[in-house]
Protein backbone atom coordinates (compact mmCIF):
# COMPACT_ATOMS: atom_id res chain seq x y z
CA UNK A 1 0.00 0.00 0.00
CA UNK A 2 2.84 2.40 0.84
CA UNK A 3 4.32 1.95 -2.63
CA UNK A 4 0.92 2.80 -4.08
CA UNK A 5 0.81 5.97 -1.98
CA UNK A 6 4.20 7.02 -3.31
CA UNK A 7 3.11 6.11 -6.85
CA UNK A 8 0.01 8.29 -6.64
CA UNK A 9 1.97 11.23 -5.23
CA UNK A 10 4.66 10.91 -7.91
CA UNK A 11 1.97 10.70 -10.57
CA UNK A 12 0.39 13.83 -9.14
CA UNK A 13 3.66 15.78 -9.26
CA UNK A 14 4.73 14.63 -12.72
CA UNK A 15 1.27 15.38 -14.12
CA UNK A 16 1.71 19.00 -13.13
CA UNK A 17 5.29 19.11 -14.38
CA UNK A 18 4.11 17.76 -17.73
CA UNK A 19 1.41 20.41 -18.00
CA UNK A 20 3.88 23.17 -17.09
CA UNK A 21 6.32 21.99 -19.76
CA UNK A 22 3.58 21.76 -22.40
CA UNK A 23 2.25 25.20 -21.46
CA UNK A 24 5.72 26.74 -21.70
CA UNK A 25 6.17 25.40 -25.23
CA UNK A 26 2.74 26.66 -26.32
CA UNK A 27 3.24 30.15 -24.89
CA UNK A 28 6.54 30.41 -26.77
CA UNK A 29 4.73 30.14 -30.10
CA UNK A 30 5.02 33.44 -32.05
CA UNK A 31 1.24 33.80 -32.56
CA UNK A 32 0.58 33.60 -28.79
CA UNK A 33 2.53 36.72 -27.86
CA UNK A 34 2.13 40.29 -29.16
CA UNK A 35 5.74 41.35 -28.57
CA UNK A 36 8.15 41.91 -31.44
CA UNK A 37 10.45 39.23 -30.06
CA UNK A 38 9.56 35.71 -28.99
CA UNK A 39 8.58 35.37 -25.35
CA UNK A 40 11.66 34.56 -23.25
CA UNK A 41 11.93 30.99 -21.96
CA UNK A 42 12.05 32.22 -18.36
CA UNK A 43 8.80 34.19 -18.84
CA UNK A 44 7.09 31.31 -20.66
CA UNK A 45 8.06 28.91 -17.88
CA UNK A 46 7.00 31.41 -15.21
CA UNK A 47 3.62 32.12 -16.80
CA UNK A 48 2.91 28.43 -17.43
CA UNK A 49 3.80 27.52 -13.84
CA UNK A 50 1.67 30.36 -12.51
CA UNK A 51 -1.29 29.17 -14.61
CA UNK A 52 -1.03 25.43 -13.90
CA UNK A 53 -0.37 26.10 -10.21
CA UNK A 54 -3.34 28.54 -10.30
CA UNK A 55 -1.32 31.36 -8.76
CA UNK A 56 -1.85 34.49 -10.87
CA UNK A 57 1.61 36.08 -10.63
CA UNK A 58 2.61 37.49 -14.02
CA UNK A 59 6.09 38.38 -15.20
CA UNK A 60 4.41 39.55 -18.43
CA UNK A 61 0.99 41.29 -18.46
CA UNK A 62 -1.86 39.06 -19.71
CA UNK A 63 -2.79 41.85 -22.13
CA UNK A 64 0.54 41.30 -23.92
CA UNK A 65 -0.68 37.89 -25.09
CA UNK A 66 -2.86 37.39 -28.14
CA UNK A 67 -6.36 35.96 -27.84
CA UNK A 68 -4.94 32.48 -28.46
CA UNK A 69 -2.25 33.00 -25.81
CA UNK A 70 -4.86 34.12 -23.28
CA UNK A 71 -7.05 31.11 -24.07
CA UNK A 72 -4.06 28.77 -23.56
CA UNK A 73 -3.39 30.38 -20.17
CA UNK A 74 -7.06 29.96 -19.25
CA UNK A 75 -7.02 26.29 -20.25
CA UNK A 76 -3.90 25.73 -18.13
CA UNK A 77 -5.69 27.39 -15.22
CA UNK A 78 -8.74 25.16 -15.70
CA UNK A 79 -6.71 21.96 -15.88
CA UNK A 80 -4.62 23.02 -12.90
CA UNK A 81 -7.74 23.93 -10.94
CA UNK A 82 -9.46 20.61 -11.38
CA UNK A 83 -6.26 18.62 -11.17
CA UNK A 84 -4.81 16.57 -13.99
CA UNK A 85 -5.75 13.24 -12.46
CA UNK A 86 -9.25 14.26 -11.43
CA UNK A 87 -9.95 15.54 -14.93
CA UNK A 88 -8.56 12.42 -16.63
CA UNK A 89 -10.32 10.01 -14.29
CA UNK A 90 -13.61 11.85 -14.61
CA UNK A 91 -13.48 11.77 -18.41
CA UNK A 92 -12.98 8.01 -18.22
CA UNK A 93 -15.90 7.72 -15.83
CA UNK A 94 -18.27 9.73 -17.99
CA UNK A 95 -17.30 7.67 -21.04
CA UNK A 96 -18.68 4.71 -19.14
CA UNK A 97 -15.45 2.79 -18.70
CA UNK A 98 -15.35 3.20 -14.93
CA UNK A 99 -12.20 3.13 -12.83
CA UNK A 100 -10.01 0.17 -12.18
CA UNK A 101 -9.24 -0.75 -8.57
CA UNK A 102 -5.67 0.51 -8.99
CA UNK A 103 -6.85 3.87 -10.35
CA UNK A 104 -9.39 4.23 -7.55
CA UNK A 105 -6.76 3.42 -4.92
CA UNK A 106 -4.40 5.95 -6.49
CA UNK A 107 -7.03 8.69 -6.39
CA UNK A 108 -8.16 7.93 -2.84
CA UNK A 109 -4.58 8.03 -1.57
CA UNK A 110 -4.40 11.74 -2.39
CA UNK A 111 -6.74 12.33 0.51
CA UNK A 112 -6.16 11.15 4.04
CA UNK A 113 -9.79 11.48 5.04
CA UNK A 114 -11.94 10.42 2.09
CA UNK A 115 -13.22 6.87 1.83
CA UNK A 116 -12.28 4.61 -1.04
CA UNK A 117 -15.92 3.75 -1.62
CA UNK A 118 -16.88 7.34 -2.50
CA UNK A 119 -13.90 8.21 -4.69
CA UNK A 120 -15.70 7.82 -8.03
CA UNK A 121 -18.67 9.81 -6.76
CA UNK A 122 -16.34 12.55 -5.57
CA UNK A 123 -14.65 12.81 -8.95
CA UNK A 124 -17.98 13.23 -10.71
CA UNK A 125 -18.92 15.92 -8.21
CA UNK A 126 -15.63 17.78 -8.90
CA UNK A 127 -16.31 18.13 -12.63
CA UNK A 128 -20.07 18.76 -12.42
CA UNK A 129 -19.73 21.33 -9.63
CA UNK A 130 -16.81 23.09 -11.33
CA UNK A 131 -18.41 23.50 -14.74
CA UNK A 132 -21.87 24.35 -13.40
CA UNK A 133 -20.56 27.08 -11.09
CA UNK A 134 -18.28 28.46 -13.79
CA UNK A 135 -21.16 28.51 -16.30
CA UNK A 136 -23.43 30.43 -13.92
CA UNK A 137 -20.55 32.77 -13.04
CA UNK A 138 -19.79 33.39 -16.73
CA UNK A 139 -23.41 34.40 -17.42
CA UNK A 140 -23.58 36.73 -14.41
CA UNK A 141 -20.21 38.32 -15.14
CA UNK A 142 -21.03 38.77 -18.83
CA UNK A 143 -24.15 40.66 -17.82
CA UNK A 144 -22.17 42.67 -15.25
CA UNK A 145 -19.53 43.65 -17.82
CA UNK A 146 -22.29 44.66 -20.24
CA UNK A 147 -23.80 46.90 -17.58
CA UNK A 148 -20.42 48.57 -17.13
CA UNK A 149 -21.18 50.25 -20.48
CA UNK A 150 -17.58 49.98 -21.76
CA UNK A 151 -17.68 46.64 -23.54
CA UNK A 152 -19.61 45.17 -26.42
CA UNK A 153 -21.57 41.91 -26.25
CA UNK A 154 -18.79 39.56 -27.38
CA UNK A 155 -16.17 41.37 -25.33
CA UNK A 156 -18.38 41.07 -22.26
CA UNK A 157 -18.92 37.36 -22.90
CA UNK A 158 -15.19 36.75 -23.26
CA UNK A 159 -14.30 38.71 -20.12
CA UNK A 160 -17.15 36.97 -18.29
CA UNK A 161 -15.90 33.48 -19.20
CA UNK A 162 -12.25 34.35 -18.53
CA UNK A 163 -12.86 35.84 -15.08
CA UNK A 164 -15.37 33.16 -14.10
CA UNK A 165 -12.88 30.34 -14.73
CA UNK A 166 -9.94 32.24 -13.22
CA UNK A 167 -11.91 33.36 -10.14
CA UNK A 168 -13.36 29.92 -9.40
CA UNK A 169 -9.89 28.40 -9.77
CA UNK A 170 -8.54 31.12 -7.44
CA UNK A 171 -5.98 32.07 -10.10
CA UNK A 172 -6.29 35.86 -10.17
CA UNK A 173 -5.44 36.30 -13.86
CA UNK A 174 -7.11 39.17 -15.69
CA UNK A 175 -6.77 40.68 -19.18
CA UNK A 176 -7.06 44.09 -17.49
CA UNK A 177 -3.75 45.66 -16.44
CA UNK A 178 -5.31 47.07 -13.23
CA UNK A 179 -6.93 43.74 -12.27
CA UNK A 180 -10.51 44.68 -11.20
CA UNK A 181 -9.78 48.11 -9.76
CA UNK A 182 -11.86 49.99 -12.33
CA UNK A 183 -14.84 47.62 -12.21
CA UNK A 184 -18.23 48.26 -10.58
CA UNK A 185 -19.62 46.56 -7.49
CA UNK A 186 -21.54 43.90 -9.45
CA UNK A 187 -18.37 42.47 -11.01
CA UNK A 188 -16.60 42.56 -7.64
CA UNK A 189 -19.39 40.74 -5.79
CA UNK A 190 -19.79 37.99 -8.41
CA UNK A 191 -16.02 37.41 -8.59
CA UNK A 192 -15.83 37.29 -4.77
CA UNK A 193 -18.61 34.67 -4.64
CA UNK A 194 -16.81 32.59 -7.29
CA UNK A 195 -13.60 32.77 -5.25
CA UNK A 196 -15.47 31.53 -2.18
CA UNK A 197 -17.10 28.73 -4.18
CA UNK A 198 -13.71 27.58 -5.46
CA UNK A 199 -11.92 27.99 -2.14
CA UNK A 200 -14.33 26.15 0.14
CA UNK A 201 -13.15 22.73 -1.02
CA UNK A 202 -14.73 19.83 -2.86
CA UNK A 203 -15.00 17.73 0.32
CA UNK A 204 -17.22 20.41 1.86
CA UNK A 205 -19.28 20.76 -1.31
CA UNK A 206 -19.73 16.99 -1.56
CA UNK A 207 -20.84 16.83 2.06
CA UNK A 208 -23.24 19.77 1.71
CA UNK A 209 -24.80 18.35 -1.45
CA UNK A 210 -25.35 14.90 0.05
CA UNK A 211 -26.50 16.11 3.48
CA UNK A 212 -28.22 19.37 2.61
CA UNK A 213 -31.40 18.28 4.44
CA UNK A 214 -29.58 16.67 7.36
CA UNK A 215 -27.38 19.34 8.90
CA UNK A 216 -26.68 17.13 11.91
CA UNK A 217 -24.94 14.62 9.61
CA UNK A 218 -22.44 17.14 8.26
CA UNK A 219 -18.84 16.14 8.90
CA UNK A 220 -16.77 17.98 11.49
CA UNK A 221 -14.46 18.99 8.64
CA UNK A 222 -17.35 20.72 6.83
CA UNK A 223 -18.48 22.63 9.90
CA UNK A 224 -14.93 23.70 10.73
CA UNK A 225 -14.25 24.95 7.18
CA UNK A 226 -17.53 26.88 6.86
CA UNK A 227 -17.30 28.54 10.29
CA UNK A 228 -13.58 29.36 9.94
CA UNK A 229 -14.01 30.74 6.41
CA UNK A 230 -16.94 32.97 7.36
CA UNK A 231 -15.08 34.20 10.44
CA UNK A 232 -11.97 35.05 8.42
CA UNK A 233 -13.97 36.90 5.76
CA UNK A 234 -15.80 39.04 8.33
CA UNK A 235 -12.72 39.72 10.46
CA UNK A 236 -10.63 40.54 7.39
CA UNK A 237 -13.23 42.95 6.03
CA UNK A 238 -13.63 44.75 9.37
CA UNK A 239 -9.90 45.02 10.10
CA UNK A 240 -8.98 46.25 6.59
CA UNK A 241 -11.65 48.94 6.84
CA UNK A 242 -10.48 49.79 10.37
CA UNK A 243 -6.76 49.92 9.46
CA UNK A 244 -7.44 52.20 6.49
CA UNK A 245 -9.62 54.44 8.65
CA UNK A 246 -6.76 54.81 11.14
CA UNK A 247 -4.44 55.85 8.28
CA UNK A 248 -6.97 58.41 7.05
CA UNK A 249 -7.80 56.44 3.89
CA UNK A 250 -11.58 56.78 3.68
CA UNK A 251 -11.68 55.96 -0.04
CA UNK A 252 -11.85 52.19 0.42
CA UNK A 253 -15.51 51.10 0.33
CA UNK A 254 -16.99 48.23 2.31
CA UNK A 255 -17.36 46.21 -0.89
CA UNK A 256 -13.62 46.62 -1.53
CA UNK A 257 -12.78 45.65 2.04
CA UNK A 258 -15.00 42.56 1.64
CA UNK A 259 -13.41 41.71 -1.71
CA UNK A 260 -9.84 42.07 -0.47
CA UNK A 261 -10.63 39.91 2.57
CA UNK A 262 -11.94 37.16 0.26
CA UNK A 263 -9.30 37.52 -2.45
CA UNK A 264 -6.33 37.68 -0.06
CA UNK A 265 -6.77 33.99 0.79
CA UNK A 266 -5.24 32.72 -2.49
CA UNK A 267 -7.31 34.38 -5.26
CA UNK A 268 -5.05 37.33 -6.07
CA UNK A 269 -7.48 39.81 -7.61
CA UNK A 270 -7.27 43.42 -6.39
CA UNK A 271 -9.94 46.11 -6.36
CA UNK A 272 -7.64 48.69 -4.75
CA UNK A 273 -3.92 49.35 -5.44
CA UNK A 274 -1.90 47.33 -2.94
CA UNK A 275 0.71 50.07 -2.66
CA UNK A 276 -2.01 52.45 -1.43
CA UNK A 277 -2.92 50.21 1.51
CA UNK A 278 -1.52 50.87 4.97
CA UNK A 279 1.32 48.69 6.33
CA UNK A 280 -1.13 47.14 8.79
CA UNK A 281 -3.47 46.09 5.98
CA UNK A 282 -0.56 44.66 3.99
CA UNK A 283 0.54 42.64 7.03
CA UNK A 284 -3.00 41.30 7.39
CA UNK A 285 -3.07 40.35 3.70
CA UNK A 286 0.24 38.46 4.12
CA UNK A 287 -1.24 36.51 7.05
CA UNK A 288 -4.40 35.75 5.07
CA UNK A 289 -2.37 34.62 2.06
CA UNK A 290 -0.46 32.17 4.23
CA UNK A 291 -3.66 30.85 5.86
CA UNK A 292 -5.12 30.08 2.44
CA UNK A 293 -8.26 28.21 1.45
CA UNK A 294 -9.77 24.85 2.42
CA UNK A 295 -8.32 21.39 1.68
CA UNK A 296 -9.47 19.92 -1.63
CA UNK A 297 -10.07 23.39 -3.07
CA UNK A 298 -8.55 25.34 -5.92
CA UNK A 299 -6.80 27.59 -3.38
CA UNK A 300 -3.43 27.17 -1.73
CA UNK A 301 -1.80 28.30 1.49
CA UNK A 302 -1.39 26.37 4.73
CA UNK A 303 -5.15 25.60 4.60
CA UNK A 304 -7.80 27.06 6.86
CA UNK A 305 -8.29 23.76 8.74
CA UNK A 306 -4.59 23.61 9.61
CA UNK A 307 -4.70 27.06 11.21
CA UNK A 308 -8.07 26.35 12.85
CA UNK A 309 -6.73 23.18 14.50
CA UNK A 310 -3.63 25.02 15.72
CA UNK A 311 -5.77 27.79 17.22
CA UNK A 312 -8.06 25.22 18.85
CA UNK A 313 -5.03 23.40 20.31
CA UNK A 314 -3.74 26.66 21.78
CA UNK A 315 -7.14 27.59 23.22
CA UNK A 316 -7.59 24.13 24.75
CA UNK A 317 -4.11 24.38 26.28
CA UNK A 318 -4.96 27.74 27.87
CA UNK A 319 -8.15 26.19 29.27
CA UNK A 320 -6.15 23.37 30.82
CA UNK A 321 -7.38 20.63 28.47
CA UNK A 322 -4.89 17.97 27.46
CA UNK A 323 -7.10 17.00 24.54
CA UNK A 324 -8.35 19.12 21.63
CA UNK A 325 -12.15 19.02 21.51
CA UNK A 326 -14.57 20.43 18.93
CA UNK A 327 -18.26 19.71 18.36
CA UNK A 328 -18.12 16.97 20.99
CA UNK A 329 -15.32 15.22 19.14
CA UNK A 330 -11.68 14.74 20.08
CA UNK A 331 -9.18 15.67 17.37
CA UNK A 332 -6.53 13.05 16.67
CA UNK A 333 -3.07 13.91 18.01
CA UNK A 334 -1.40 13.29 14.64
CA UNK A 335 -3.74 15.89 13.09
CA UNK A 336 -2.52 18.48 15.58
CA UNK A 337 1.15 17.55 15.05
CA UNK A 338 0.78 17.73 11.26
CA UNK A 339 -0.94 21.12 11.55
CA UNK A 340 1.88 22.66 13.57
CA UNK A 341 4.46 21.01 11.28
CA UNK A 342 2.83 22.54 8.20
CA UNK A 343 2.61 25.99 9.82
CA UNK A 344 6.25 26.01 10.93
CA UNK A 345 7.46 24.64 7.58
CA UNK A 346 5.40 27.17 5.63
CA UNK A 347 6.54 30.17 7.67
CA UNK A 348 10.18 29.10 7.48
CA UNK A 349 9.97 28.69 3.70
CA UNK A 350 8.44 32.15 3.29
CA UNK A 351 11.10 33.77 5.49
CA UNK A 352 13.96 31.92 3.75
CA UNK A 353 12.51 32.76 0.33
CA UNK A 354 12.29 36.44 1.24
CA UNK A 355 15.87 36.34 2.55
CA UNK A 356 17.11 34.89 -0.76
CA UNK A 357 15.10 37.38 -2.82
CA UNK A 358 16.18 40.41 -0.79
CA UNK A 359 19.69 40.88 -2.32
CA UNK A 360 18.23 40.55 -5.84
CA UNK A 361 15.59 43.28 -5.47
CA UNK A 362 15.50 46.95 -4.53
CA UNK A 363 12.06 46.86 -2.94
CA UNK A 364 11.04 47.18 0.71
CA UNK A 365 11.39 44.19 3.00
CA UNK A 366 7.61 44.01 3.39
CA UNK A 367 7.10 43.96 -0.40
CA UNK A 368 9.65 41.15 -0.79
CA UNK A 369 8.07 39.14 2.06
CA UNK A 370 4.71 39.76 0.40
CA UNK A 371 6.01 38.37 -2.92
CA UNK A 372 7.43 35.21 -1.30
CA UNK A 373 4.21 34.57 0.63
CA UNK A 374 2.13 35.20 -2.50
CA UNK A 375 4.08 32.65 -4.54
CA UNK A 376 4.18 29.90 -1.90
CA UNK A 377 0.50 30.35 -1.06
CA UNK A 378 -0.34 30.46 -4.82
CA UNK A 379 -2.22 33.72 -4.25
CA UNK A 380 -0.88 35.83 -7.09
CA UNK A 381 -0.96 39.28 -5.49
CA UNK A 382 2.09 41.49 -5.98
CA UNK A 383 3.20 44.93 -4.85
CA UNK A 384 4.61 45.67 -8.33
CA UNK A 385 7.56 43.34 -7.72
CA UNK A 386 6.98 40.47 -10.17
CA UNK A 387 7.57 42.49 -13.33
CA UNK A 388 11.02 43.56 -12.08
CA UNK A 389 12.27 40.10 -11.13
CA UNK A 390 15.64 38.93 -12.48
CA UNK A 391 15.78 35.44 -13.99
CA UNK A 392 17.15 33.82 -10.80
CA UNK A 393 14.33 35.30 -8.73
CA UNK A 394 11.75 34.08 -11.26
CA UNK A 395 12.99 30.51 -10.93
CA UNK A 396 12.88 30.75 -7.13
CA UNK A 397 9.23 31.83 -7.31
CA UNK A 398 8.54 29.06 -9.85
CA UNK A 399 9.78 26.53 -7.29
CA UNK A 400 7.67 28.20 -4.60
CA UNK A 401 4.54 28.13 -6.77
CA UNK A 402 5.05 24.46 -7.57
CA UNK A 403 5.60 23.54 -3.92
CA UNK A 404 2.61 25.64 -2.91
CA UNK A 405 0.35 23.93 -5.43
CA UNK A 406 1.18 20.30 -4.76
CA UNK A 407 1.64 20.90 -1.03
CA UNK A 408 4.72 20.46 1.14
CA UNK A 409 3.45 17.17 2.48
CA UNK A 410 3.03 15.66 -0.98
CA UNK A 411 6.74 16.22 -1.55
CA UNK A 412 7.84 15.06 1.87
CA UNK A 413 5.63 11.97 2.07
CA UNK A 414 6.77 10.41 -1.19
CA UNK A 415 10.31 10.44 0.20
CA UNK A 416 9.28 9.07 3.57
CA UNK A 417 6.95 6.29 4.60
CA UNK A 418 3.58 7.75 5.49
CA UNK A 419 3.37 6.00 8.81
CA UNK A 420 6.06 4.15 10.71
CA UNK A 421 4.57 2.08 13.48
CA UNK A 422 7.13 1.10 16.10
CA UNK A 423 6.51 -1.78 18.47
CA UNK A 424 8.94 -0.26 20.93
CA UNK A 425 7.63 2.31 23.42
CA UNK A 426 10.10 4.36 25.43
CA UNK A 427 9.53 6.03 28.81
CA UNK A 428 7.82 9.40 28.59
CA UNK A 429 9.94 12.43 29.49
CA UNK A 430 8.96 16.05 30.13
CA UNK A 431 11.16 18.92 28.94
CA UNK A 432 11.32 22.34 30.61
CA UNK A 433 9.64 24.76 28.18
CA UNK A 434 9.16 27.88 30.24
Amino acid sequence: MKSLVKQSQLYFMFSFLGMIAAGSLLLRLPFCYKGEETLAWSDAFFMSTSAVCITGLTSVPISDFTLLGQVIILLLVQIGGIGVMALTASIVLFLGRGMSLGDTLMMSNLSDNFSLRRTESLLKTIVLYTFNIEAVGAVLLSAAFMLEGRFGFWQSCYYGIFHSVAAFCNAGFSPFDDSLQSMGWMVKVVVALLIIAGGIGIYVIYDLLHNRRKVALLQIHTRLVVISSLLLIVLGMVFIKLFEHWEGNEDIAWVDAFFMSVSARTAGYCTVPLNDLSPNSISLVIIFMMIGAAPGSTGGGMKVTVVALAVLAILNTFMGNRRVLIFRREIATDNILKSFTIIVTFVLLVVMGAAVLSPMLEHSEQAILFEAASALSTTGMSMDVTGALPVAAKFLLIIFMFIGRIGPFTIFLFLLDREKVSRIRYPEERIIIG
